[in-house]
């Protein structure tokens, strides 16, 4: 109620009591009393109302009021999920600045939103094949957001994209990119399947995640054996409570960010494991085998010297058959753990070219331990490639050295490594320093 309506009030309840006596009579002493008792009830009520259109005070109970509204939104949105309703369309003219909450358009049952960044600096020599050209460098290694979920009736799905180099080679031009995408069903544990762009089972140093490495990068025989993501439908699943696993890939065969088929032959991997023994007293020691099968067409395969056009500048296209086998160990007990594997891959090239048939092998043997439990971490490697069995002097021997420091888990991580790289073609050791600044969100 405004100032004037009380006025108005007012002044018609006292016109109304003052015609009860006589125009020429003196009022009494009631008469006096109630002009009194009016006016003080007149200047309250202007004093309460001029509080109440305070605009302090109108702008508080506003916002608690919004506060309310969204406290209740929000609930009203888990309510539904719970129930399996449908979201209600968002009213797209409402412009409250109010706290904003992500809500799932459909009726997944669960919605995450996370990734990660390795800010990278390196300083020194060559290290090995894959820093030609790279020089002492400041760069963003892996920047990744994804965005994963789950339906009550076990399907899930995740997107992920990458801005970061997403390699070690320097590159220009760096792009937003897909880096894994896929649909999925995981019913039984005993087999859970995805479709979409995943990781070929082979190698285990491959299939693990990329931020929770012990060194700063993987061994070079792995990534110039193995393959990277692709396009392609996989089964998994494990048993006797994760004692023993299994994972099988079928893919495109041709690499990632790609919808084409180099052929109309496919890449078949496998890759299964099995624990042996998991307790304190021992520790837990895994075992695990790989296998690989594909025939490829202008595969990009640096390191063994193909050439697709003979006679020219070799291009490190690969078209011809290969088959390949690993075998990988690893043993967990309180702060040390090691782990090896052993890689080889037979390739035959159909031009015969740099040889009619020939092996690649790997190795690599890596042993960390934590000097201070939980935050700072030593780890050393010691690892082999031969990208070709049949010729001498192309072999890369590398001895790789550094710390882990755990600022909160894998989510703050600095890491500094040193590479005693020996690489093909070069003379002496040629030592690289690399660091790493890691944030998992």
């Amino acid at each position: 109620m405004t100032v004037g309506a009380l006025v108005a009030i007012e002044w018609f309840r006292l016109r109304c009591c003052t015609r009860r006596e006589p125009r020429l009579a003196q009022p009494s002493g009631l008469v006096k009393n109630h002009f009194f008792l009016s006016a003080v009830w007149l200047l309250l009520a202007l004093a309460v109302t001029a509080r109440a259109t305070d605009p302090s005070s109108v702008e508080d109970r506003l916002r608690a009021l919004e506060a309310k509204v969204d406290a209740l939104q929000q609930e009203n949105a888990a309510l539904r999920r719970q129930l399996g309703e449908p979201a209600p369309a968002p009213n797209h003219a409402d412009t409250t600045a109010a706290a904003v909450v992500p809500i799932p358009s459909g009726q997944e049952t669960r919605l995450v939103l996370g990734g990660y960044t390795q800010m990278d600096a390196e300083f020194g020599g060559l290290g090995d094949a894959r820093f030609a050209g790279a020089g002492d460098r400041i760069y963003a290694r892996r920047a990744r957001l994804s965005l994963s979920g789950a339906f009550a009736e076990h399907f899930d799905f995740r997107i992920e994209g990458e801005f970061g180099a997403g390699t070690i080679t320097p590159t220009s031009g760096i792009r937003a990119q897909a880096n894994e995408i896929y649909l999925g069903w995981s019913r039984y544990s005993g087999a859970t399947f995805h479709i979409g762009q995943l990781k070929p089972a082979f190698s285990a140093e491959m299939l693990a995640v990329e931020f929770k490495g012990a060194l700063v990068e993987r061994s070079l025989g792995a990534e110039r054996v193995g393959d990277s993501r692709q396009i392609g439908a996989a089964l998994n699943g494990d048993f006797l409570g994760a004692r023993l696993g299994y994972l099988v890939f079928v893919g495109n065969g041709n690499g990632a960010n790609t919808s084409a088929n180099d052929n109309r032959k496919f890449l078949d991997t496998a890759h299964v494991y099995a624990v042996p023994f998991d307790s304190p007293a021992a520790g837990k020691f895994t075992l695990g085998a790989s296998a690989l099968h594909s025939v490829d067409t202008a595969l990009a395969k640096p390191g063994p010297g193909f050439d697709s056009v003979p006679g020219g500048a070799i291009d490190g296209l690969f078209t011809g058959a290969r088959d390949g086998w690993g075998l990988d160990a690893a043993w967990h007990f309180g702060l040390l753990d090691l782990s090896s594997e052993l890689l080889r891959v037979r390739y035959r090239p159909v031009n015969a070219i740099p040889d009619p048939s020939f092996n690649s092998e790997s190795w690599q043997l890596t042993a960390t331990y934590f000097l201070l439990p939980h935050q700072l971490q030593a780890a050393v490697r010691r690892e082999h490639f031969d990208p070709n069995s049949v010729r001498h002097g192309d072999s890369t021997e590398n001895w790789i050295a550094g710390f882990n420091y755990f600022l909160k888990g894998e989510d703050l991580r600095i890491m500094v490594d040193y590479l005693f790289g020996h690489a093909a073609g070069t003379t002496g050791d040629q030592g690289r320093l690399l660091t790493r600044f890691q944030i998992v969100y």
